[in-house]
């Protein structure tokens, strides 16, 4: 048997041990979700990306600026991913990983080809591929901005190498293009010319801060500083021009504007202290999040004192043992440099750090202590043993670390929860989670995190519209539309603004506020065809069948494939008893979306109506299979249960509404009489009961719950119930009746 040295030892057996170790370390992404941060903007609800590669998304990708980039190359990237997969998120995420490792390789390739050293170049590439930190450039499908810049990183150096080795105008342009195309993913590449002047250092061995013209032992004359920084002097203007295209891109799309508040103190303690954590990071990779806030105005000096006095005194000594220890000095100056785009002195966004950010400045570090770490242990026994059993220590440790945290990107809940118990302060963690629940049907939990959130930003846009729409969705209007009156004042008139408030009057039944703001939100938008449903579905609330049609029809116009448009002209032919045009409608629906469980609950009330049981019961059970938090179609089918006197079936949906949304006063109301229908009286008392903690001036559970009393014998209970029932409606005449009656009997 081979001992571990020997199977790494041939390029070929570390490669496939490198790929393998990777597909290992990040198998659990093929089986994640999009998440609701970026993805949507990137990919799943973006237009221009899922209609695959065309020369109109060319075009689109090298024009826009969605998203505050300009990367035209990884917007062609993803809509490739569209024309061949759609939206099936395995491949996006297959992807990002096979470009990963991809990198890898080319990684290991340059620096065995640069340096010689089988071992050292196998140790970064390692780093590199499995290192915890990388997972979320990895297993992020809308972070393939990184893994695309990545390979064209490492093409570059390979290039340069070539270049270096026989320099040649072709050689030279090769590498010019590389360099390009990485411009191209992402502009962090703007950083590679200051790296390629650290290559001509080590390993390259070409600059030389004595003299010019001496020979290297790669066969590689050296030049000075300035000759090669001249050299470069192409490279540096693209990426000056990159960094300007930057800037006003990232400008007009508003990605510095909530930065706008930071104290520039505030932004370089920051700079600092995240170098720091940084490094902490990388050498122990714990409570990684995908979003750590900024921490303005709550950093402690004494912090910032031992962080620059690390940076400081590592840097200068580095500076200093250059010649002496050039791997160190290189591998350091690598780290420093390559963060300097994003290391929040120019701040774009309110993060403090990101994970991200270190998929390239990490090989500065594995480069250091690659090479490093050999010279300090050379002095103590058995070196490479130690190496060796330290290299498969901590190749399995990152594995496992890695594979682990490939695990929290399963989907968007997993991932700021996650978040959430590594961090604090984490407003959009608690935003994304809301977002999260709200799109799951669990709108309080949605409520929850939303407010949460606007308690640490009460100024962010985003997070009061999402809190409004979310408590618009749990019944409490009224402060949905405080919200959304704050939003009409702070921003520019915005269409979908208009639209929500509209929403919100429409669930209130105020419907006359509904149609003003719906016909606001055309006169800015008139091509909505969704607006124009929603003023047709309230039109039909108010029975202006007419008018409602027309509204239809002119979403019919703008979108011919409007499934809505259809469903509503289904409800109202229902509603004027023409059932057959009602069904015509309504499977005309079903053909262009079929996946759209409320189409379905209308169809199985328009089957009702035609007294089709059966096939209601069908079209019901489909709406749920589509969606399974429908709580109208369990609703309706609970009723087809209990009038079948299919007691239990109808139990089981009515509580399954109630785990679903917990108030539910109407379900626990049929809930109760379900139960007391079967002489389960103590199980009805507990709906009663559930519904008077929700509501306590709700006259019908007091009287429906003091006759179950009354079936129990349990008459004191009784009559205060009907007694309480009174107090609160004094006309009403059931309750009135049975006290009478009640009391005559003990007489």
């Amino acid at each position: 048997m081979k001992s571990i040295p020997a199977i790494f030892s041939s390029n070929w057996s570390a490669i496939l041990i490198l790929v393998g170790v990777t597909a290992i370390a990040f198998f659990p992404i093929l089986h994640n979700s999009f998440i609701n941060y970026d993805d949507p903007g990137y990919i799943t609800l973006n237009e221009n990306v899922k209609s695959g590669i065309s020369l109109k998304t060319i075009v689109w990708a090298f024009t826009s600026y969605e998203q505050s980039n300009w990367h035209p190359l990884t917007w062609i990237s993803h809509a490739v991913d569209c024309e061949l997969f759609g939206l099936n998120p395995t491949y996006h995420h297959l992807m990002n990983l096979l470009l990963h490792i991809i990198s890898s390789i080319l990684l290991f390739i340059f620096l065995k080809k640069a340096t010689n050293s089988h071992w050292q170049s196998l140790f970064v590439a390692f780093v590199f591929t499995i290192h915890p930190l990388h997972v979320e450039s990895v297993a992020w499908a809308s972070e393939r901005k990184d893994v695309l810049s990545g390979l064209f990183w490492m093409l570059t150096m390979l290039a340069y190498l070539r270049y270096r080795r026989a320099p040649g105008l072709y050689k030279y342009l090769s590498v010019l293009l590389y360099f390009v195309l990485g411009l191209l993913s992402k502009p962090m590449m703007i950083t590679l010319p200051f790296v390629l002047i650290l290559l001509d250092y080590f390993p390259l061995n070409h600059l030389s801060f004595r003299s010019k013209n001496v020979r290297s032992k790669n066969n590689i004359s050296s030049i000075s500083l300035i000759d090669s920084i001249k050299e470069k002097i192409p490279f540096f203007i693209l990426s000056i021009v990159s960094s300007i295209v930057t800037y006003f891109v990232q400008r007009q799309g508003g990605s510095m504007a909530e930065s706008d508040g930071l104290l520039f103190k505030d932004r370089v303690f920051n700079a600092v202290l995240s170098y720091s954590n940084y490094l902490l990071k990388t050498i122990i990779p714990t409570d990684l999040a995908i979003f750590y806030p900024h921490p303005a105005g709550n950093i402690d000096l004494y912090s910032i004192i031992i962080s620059s006095l690390i940076l400081f005194t590592i840097t200068f000594i580095l500076w200093k043992k250059r010649s002496t220890l050039p791997y160190l000095f290189v591998g350091w100056f690598w780290f420093i440099g390559t963060l300097v785009p994003v290391i929040g002195i120019v701040q774009v966004g309110l993060q403090s750090m990101a994970d991200r950010y270190m998929y390239l400045p990490i090989i500065g570090l594995s480069i250091g202590i690659a090479w490093g770490l050999p010279i300090f242990l050379r002095f103590i026994k058995f070196p490479k043993q130690i190496l060796s059993v330290g290299f498969v220590i901590l190749t399995i440790a990152m594995l496992l670390i890695t594979r682990t945290q490939s695990e929290y990107w399963k989907d968007s809940g997993t991932l700021f929860k996650h978040a959430l118990s590594v961090t604090s302060n984490n407003d959009v963690a608690y935003t994304n989670l809301g977002v999260d629940y709200a799109d799951s049907g669990k709108h309080r939990d949605a409520v929850y995190n939303l407010r949460k959130a606007f308690q640490l930003r009460p100024n962010e846009v985003g997070i009061r519209s999402n809190l409004a729409k979310a408590l618009a969705s749990v019944g409490e209007y009224s402060e949905a539309l405080e919200h959304y009156n704050w939003l009409l004042k702070k921003v520019k008139p915005d269409p979908r603004l208009y639209l929500r408030v509209g929403n919100v009057h429409a669930d209130e039944g105020r419907y006359d506020e509904a149609v003003a703001n719906y016909l606001k939100s055309i006169d800015l938008e008139p091509s909505n065809a969704y607006t124009r449903c929603q003023l047709g579905e309230v039109y039909t609330y108010q029975e202006k069948y007419s008018e409602a049609i027309n509204e239809c029809m002119l979403a019919l116009r703008i979108d011919s494939a409007n499934s809505k448009a259809h469903n509503i002209l289904g409800i109202i032919a229902g509603k004027q008893q023409q059932y057959d045009l009602a069904l015509q409608e309504f499977l005309e629906a079903v053909r262009l979306d079929s996946l759209n469980s409320e189409i379905y609950t209308d169809l199985g009330i328009l089957y009702e109506k035609m007294n089709r049981i059966s096939e209601s019961e069908n079209v019901y059970k489909k709406a749920i299979a589509l969606n399974h938090n429908n709580t109208d179609a369990r609703f309706n089918l609970g009723f087809i249960y209990a009038k079948q006197k299919k007691y239990f079936e109808a139990e089981d949906q009515w509580n399954r509404i109630i785990e679903i949304d917990t108030i539910s006063i109407n379900v626990r109301m049929n809930l109760a009489k379900l139960y007391d229908i079967q002489n389960k009286h103590e199980q009805a008392l507990d709906q009663y009961a559930a519904i008077i903690r929700q509501d306590k001036n709700n006259a019908a559970a007091y009287y429906l719950s003091g006759k179950t009393f009354e079936k129990l014998n349990r008459i004191s209970d009784a009559e205060r119930q009907f007694r309480e029932a009174i107090r609160i409606a004094p006309t009403y005449l059931d309750a009135q009746t049975a006290l009478q009656k009640l009391l005559a009997s003990q007489k």
